[in-house]
Formats: C-alpha cells, structure tokens, sequence
C-alpha cells in the first residue's frame, strides 16, 4: 500500500512539473465536453427563441345581418279549435318538416339527419321520452319554435306563422311522439296570451341593416350636395345686393343653409322666418348683425332665401 502511495505522490509531482504535458492528456476531454455543450445549445435555439402564440380562433361574435321581412298581417288564431291535428294542420306541418326538419331530426324523428352529426348537442330524437327541453306538449313545442333554444342548433322559426307552427307541432306529436302528453286548456291560454295569437298581429317589413345603412347615406348625400350647391350659387353672385346681405348677417353660410334647409315654415311666412333666425343667433350659423336689420332688409333675405333654398 505504500508503494502504491509513492507512486501516486509521484506522478502527481511529475504532472504539476509539467504542466503542458497534463494539459495534453485533459485537452481531448475538454474539447469533446465543449463539443457536447455547443450541440446542446444550437439544438436548443429553436425551443429558446421560439413564441408559443396561440391559433387564431374563429370570430365567434360576428352576427347575421336581419333578413328581408314583407309585411304581411296574420289572422288571429282560435285557441280553443287550433289544439286539434285536423288533417290541413297535420299536411301542412309534414310539408313542412319534411323541408325544414328531416336534414336535422332525421325522417324518423330520431335526430339521427346528416345535418344533426354535427351540432352538440344532438337534435331531440322525437321518439323518446328523455331530453326534450321545453317538453313535447303542444304549447312547448310551439314556444320552442318560436324562440328557439339557445346554446343549441334548434334555431327560432318565428318566420313560420303560427298556423304553420301548430300543423309542424301536431305532426311532431302525432307522427313520432309515443302517447303525447295533453295540453290543458291553461295551457293553451297561457300560450294566447304569451303570443298574442287569438289577437291576430300586424308584421312590419324588415329590411337587413346594411341596406338601410345605405338608403340613409344615399339620402345625406343628397343633402349635402344640394347644401353645397346652394352655397356655391350664393358664393357665385357676390354683386347681388340679397347677397351681400346674406354674407353680412352670416359667420357660416353653410350652417345657415343647412338650418334653413330643416325647416320649411319660414318660407309661407316672414315674422317665422325672423324669429327662426334670431332665436337661434350664432348658432345657427347667422350672427349678431341680424339685430340690425331694417324691415326692408328682412323682406329682402327672406325672399332671396325662398328662391334659393330649396
């Protein structure tokens, strides 16, 4: 063992003497730890420098513009006759089924459609008892074509008229559902008078809001033009003397056309057209110098204004 010793205590001597020679044997150890660490970090790069940013998701608040609605009046609706599926009421609603509700709800009702494979959760299977959310009565089905039910894909048929709705209803009922249940006549009343249907209703035409946006700038573009026209031929004919009047009694000629333009009794009478300017001085696009003005002055703006705007 001390021989041993001795030897080690030796080389240690021998390498701390010649420092180039331990150099020597750790440089390949070196040089192949230095290797490693350069591999690591070049294949780190991409995770290192790399933003995690999340997909964009699909803009879930854009929203349908209204549909194109004619009006059209409704007859009322007689509650106590409308609960039974009379033959026109149960063809009607197969027409209409068979249009709107098989591609979702399947021809057998079952919610099995190509169209229902999709949508989560999964269209009401008609045939059974479980899973109705307003419940298969004639007045729950009514109400849930009429308004829908959100967070689901059964969208509001409140296009239908309610005569359409109660055929769809009874054929719904008497088509798939096993023994129905019966709708009360509180039921049927609560209906009426949740739907106003026994009142008949009066539907106002409905036009999408871009087209109406449309018909509102078309119509300010007119104003403006004609304002603007209005101006230029006032502007155009300085040597008049209406004119030098009108330019001396406004700070805006625009602002004073545009306020007389609003309004059209001050054209069949003078004292109104006096006072619409004066009550509203300075703000109206005329100013103080109105104060000044003789009677004829005034009868000689008003009828220059007359033949002008118009």
């Amino acid at each position: 063992m001390d021989n041993i010793n001795k030897i080690i205590k030796t080389k240690l001597q021998e390498l701390k003497s010649n420092s180039g020679r331990l150099f020597g044997l750790t440089y390949p150890y070196i040089f192949i730890l230095i290797t490693i660490i350069g591999f690591l970090y070049i294949f780190n790069m991409n995770y290192t420098a790399r933003q995690n940013v999340s997909p964009p998701l699909p803009d879930s608040t854009k929203q349908a513009d209204l549909p194109v609605i004619q009006a059209k009046t409704i007859a009322p609706i007689d509650i106590t006759k409308i609960g039974d599926p009379t033959p026109d009421l149960l063809a009607k609603g197969k027409n209409i089924f068979t249009t709107v509700c098989i591609s979702c709800h399947g021809e057998g009702g079952k919610g099995d459609g190509p169209a229902g494979s999709i949508l989560n959760p999964k269209p009401q299977n008609f045939t059974s008892k479980i899973g109705w959310k307003n419940g298969p009565k004639l007045n729950q089905i009514y109400k849930t074509l009429s308004d829908g039910i959100p967070g689901s894909g059964m969208a509001s048929y409140a296009y239908l008229t309610p005569e359409e709705k109660f055929g769809l209803a009874h054929y719904i009922r008497t088509t798939f559902v096993q023994d129905p249940p019966k709708d009360s006549p509180a039921d049927l009343k609560t209906l009426d008078q949740l739907y106003n249907l026994s009142q008949g209703q009066k539907i106002p035409a409905q036009i999408p809001v871009s087209v109406a946006a449309k018909f509102v700038i078309n119509e300010n573009d007119s104003l403006v033009q004609n304002t603007s026209r209005i101006v230029s031929t006032i502007s155009s004919n300085i040597s008049n003397p209406a004119v030098q009047l009108f330019n001396k009694v406004t700070d805006s000629k625009y602002k004073a056309v545009v306020s007389l333009e609003r309004s059209f009794g001050w054209k069949q009478n003078e004292q109104t057209f006096v006072n619409q300017i004066i009550n509203n001085v300075n703000l109206n696009g005329f100013n103080y110098n109105v104060f000044n003005l003789s009677g004829n002055d005034w009868d000689l703006l008003h009828k220059y204004c007359i033949g002008v705007i118009n």
